[in-house]
């Protein structure tokens, strides 16, 4: 049994009913959004009056009460933030929930003393990055929910940092944080929690047609002993979208399980067949999966083929639920009070009262006095009238579990000035209780780091390639205005042939071709070899990391890094923010450029990079050409070419389908208006990449990303042949400002660079 006696069940509120409801149905914390900036924008999110009132509501009862911040904010939407969280911090709220590094730079200066929490939109894969967010103010970390029992207790046990893990609900096949096929399919991006679940659609792959992107719902009632064995301290329900009824039935079977836990132990630990049932009546999609907390991923974890429910089932389900309003959600949870009531002539009313303690609410012991009491005239007030009044308190928080009245039963009390007595001795406790939770409006400075503007007179374009394939690079190495190579590092670490690159460098180094170093798979005889023929060019190598970096399946990159610079690389591509992290913990920030996916939508994240010493950022894909412009170019790059990933998944879709074959390669994938998307198989580090099915392309926009400071532009290679390649590379290396053509058979898009995301 954990030690930890103080582990929390944290449920989600949609809106205020929902958060009574779940607080009557046992949970210790909800997780809310306000009226901006939450990641459920379609919630029945509560204005800032009725906000404030719920987090009173859940403070007098002992619950805490997280906020929501867990989007990505716009320099325009940055002005508004200050204003916005302020009535909540003074209010008491508990701690704020956040995506984006600008936020978290600037609620961290702006209120000092407010706890911050990593959301899972951070895509939080190891300690590297979890122990980053420390300075900042973040006091807990809700880590990929990709992650296993191992990785949460090593990303804990390393960071220091609290540790939150969903244990229930649906489940996103994308690693949260890293999804834009809302954004690009739909129009509705997840980033600003829009997200219109495209992954919920069907799809054709392989010759099977079923939903290939929808996992099923997460349930992890058996694993719930392991998950706080490891050091999880929040047990996370998702469900903020759904209904009041199904979050509260499902608190209050992990109230129930948790509870049998912390009590018993693991001896006594038994899920029950009727309570499995409860759960799957609530909602499954064709059942429930246990997760990634102790598999990669697997077919058993996907819903291909939800079946709708039969009408008995919609019955049985529809019964449930009024079982479930009627519990929790017309159940209000009052305030048990012990109170002694005094009434003698001559004398003040006077009440003692106390909270009942049940661990949550603070202990408050207060006395009240009212008007002076009077002789009884004819017949004196009993004991019993007097209690029955003052018990009276419906419409208010409180409910007597005890209530003594002495009287000398020669005396009279108005029933109007024992219900204004009443309600000023229970406004007396409210009143206690919720000032031990409330804050001061704090005195930091609330500034915002100024927008980069820049000039209007452009300086000279720089290109970037980066590749994939041993193809890609040798078409990218032949080009003369090409200025940096970024080196995937599954190519250095994969099997790719590098004959025709060894052949090449032979022949310009002596003429000769020596086949038996050049082809060999070592990782630094690649990397050499990758390497070497850049510098031949004047060209700058840089070793572009994995999406996805964890502990498990750590780059071999980190073994060979002073070998790597030794040979000449210039830098790092850090693809993900735990990559990020971990080059800054090795004092290689100053070398590194950030990808697109750790995002810096703003100043403010802009100058998070900054003062970690990143050299360079990439610009956000959602950012339209009026923001981009606002944004400014200063130390970005931008991606002016190649296929969006629309999502990372550890989930395998060749696996999936038709079994894993241990090698990389790519299938495509075909939705419903016969649109293809190309999904990539990374079999280095065990991810699959599913791309746009329209290629970026911004060639006639060059001029007007110049003017607005972009002059480091990048051409993403991902699933062109050397071809396709080379003509790519022709085109944005000539001046014509067509896109590239002929043996390219997609079609082209300027993605968000026009109409943006809302």
């Amino acid at each position: 049994m954990t030690q930890n006696k103080n582990i929390e069940l944290l449920a989600p509120a949609g809106s205020v009913t929902g958060l009574m409801a779940v607080i009557a149905a046992g949970a210790d914390a909800v997780y809310i959004g306000g009226s901006r900036f939450g990641a459920r924008a379609y919630a029945d999110n509560p204005a800032e009056d009725d906000l404030l009132s719920a987090i009173d509501y859940a403070h007098l009862r002992g619950v805490k009460v997280y906020m929501t911040v867990n989007t990505l904010l716009k320099d325009s939407e940055m002005e508004e933030l200050y204003d916005y969280i302020l009535p909540y911090y003074t209010r008491g709220i508990d701690a704020v929930l956040v995506q984006d590094f600008g936020v978290l730079r600037c609620l961290h200066r702006f209120f000092p003393d407010l706890p911050l929490h990593a959301s899972t939109q951070m895509t939080v894969t190891g300690p590297e990055s979890a122990g980053l967010l420390k300075k900042y103010g973040v006091t807990r970390v809700v880590p990929a929910r990709e992650m296993s029992l191992d990785e949460l207790k090593t990303i804990g046990g390393e960071s220091g940092l609290e540790v939150e893990a969903f244990v229930h609900g649906a489940l996103c096949v994308c690693m949260s944080g890293m999804c834009l096929a809302s954004s690009l399919i739909g129009g509705r991006s997840g980033n600003r929690g829009r997200c219109a679940q495209p992954c919920r659609l069907k799809y054709e792959a392989l010759g099977v047609k079923a939903e290939l992107l929808s996992p099923k719902d997460l349930c992890t009632l058996d694993l719930l002993p392991d998950m706080i064995e490891h050091g999880v301290v929040s047990l996370k329900i998702e469900g903020r979208m759904k209904q009041p009824e199904y979050a509260a039935g499902v608190v209050s079977i992990y109230r129930k399980y948790l509870d049998l836990y912390m009590n018993s132990g693991r001896e006594a630990y038994r899920v029950s067949a009727a309570d499995r049932a409860l759960l799957m009546t609530l909602f499954n999609r064709d059942g429930f999966t246990d997760g990634y907390l102790t598999r990669h991923n697997g077919r058993d974890m996907m819903a291909f083929s939800r079946r709708t429910l039969t009408p008995a089932e919609e019955q049985e389900r529809s019964a449930l639920y009024e079982r479930m309003h009627d519990l929790y959600v017309a159940n209000e949870k009052k305030i048990p009070l012990r109170g002694s009531l005094y009434v003698s002539k001559g004398q003040p009313l006077t009440m003692t009262l106390e909270t009942v303690d049940d661990g949550r609410i603070p202990k408050i012991l207060l006395t009240e006095q009212g008007e002076t009491v009077h002789e009884a005239v004819t017949r004196p007030l009993g004991k019993d009238r007097i209690a029955s009044q003052i018990q009276k308190t419906g419409g208010t928080d409180f409910i007597f579990s005890d209530l003594d009245v002495y009287t000398d039963e020669d005396s009279f009390v108005p029933m109007g000035a024992l219900n204004a007595f009443r309600r000023q001795a229970l406004s007396a406790v409210r009143n206690e209780i919720l000032a031990a939770s409330m804050r001061p409006a704090p005195h930091a400075d609330h500034s915002l780091t100024a927008a980069h503007h820049e000039s209007a007179e452009p300086a000279e374009m720089n290109f970037s390639v980066s590749v994939e394939t041993a193809e890609q690079f040798l078409a990218a190495v032949s080009q003369s205005f090409v200025r940096r190579i970024y080196i995937s590092e599954a190519l250095l670490a994969g099997t790719d042939d590098l004959g025709d690159i060894a052949a090449n460098a032979s022949k310009k180094a002596s003429g000769t071709h020596t086949e038996a170093e050049d082809r060999s798979h070592d990782y630094m005889s690649r990397a050499r070899l990758l390497i070497s023929a850049c510098k031949r060019r004047g060209i700058e190598p840089y070793i572009m990391l994995p999406f996805i970096e964890r502990k498990s399946r750590m780059p071999a990159f980190y073994q060979h890094l002073e070998d790597l610079e030794s040979e000449g690389a210039a830098g790092f591509l850090a693809r993900s923010f735990e990559s990020a992290s971990h080059l800054i913990n090795l004092g290689r920030a100053h070398m590194t450029v950030l990808d697109a996916g750790v995002y810096t939508w703003n100043a403010e994240a802009l100058a998070w990079a900054e003062e970690n010493g990143f050299i360079r950022v990439t610009a956000p894909y959602e950012l339209n050409k009026k923001e981009l412009r606002l944004r400014g170019g200063g130390g970005s790059e931008i991606i002016v070419y190649g296929r969006i990933p629309l999502m990372v998944t550890v989930q395998c879709m060749r696996k999936n389908l038709t079994g894993c074959t241990k090698k990389a390669g790519l299938i495509y994938m075909r939705d419903r208006t016969k649109r293809v998307f190309p999904v990539k198989q990374d079999c280095v580090f065990c991810y699959n990449t599913v791309y746009n099915s329209e290629v970026l392309s911004l060639k006639s926009e060059l001029q007007y990303l110049m003017t607005a400071g972009y002059t480091d532009m990048r051409i993403s290679l991902t699933t062109e042949t050397y071809g396709e390649s080379e003509e790519v590379l022709r085109a944005f290396g000539s001046a014509d400002s067509s896109c590239p053509s002929g043996s390219l058979t997609a079609t082209y898009t300027k993605g968000h660079f026009n109409r943006g995301v809302e």
